[in-house]
């Protein structure tokens, strides 16, 4: 799973550290996301991988019974 930086806000100025459309930590500026990323960089992918993100960015199948 990709780690990224995004906009998430259009109210202020407000950034977040994604795993796909998971958002696993928020920042008020785009600067404290990136420290925050480098220095936390294992956490952050060891999180990517867990089963509550790979829930959340699989896709729905309806079976219909």
């Amino acid at each position: 799973m990709t780690l990224q930086i995004a906009k998430v806000s259009n109210r202020g100025n407000k950034f977040a550290i994604t795993a796909g459309k998971s958002i696993l930590a928020k920042f008020a500026s785009i600067d404290a996301a990136k420290e925050s990323l480098n220095s936390n960089r294992k956490t952050f992918e060891y999180w990517a991988e867990s089963a509550s993100v790979s829930v959340d960015n699989s896709k729905w199948v309806v079976i219909e019974i």
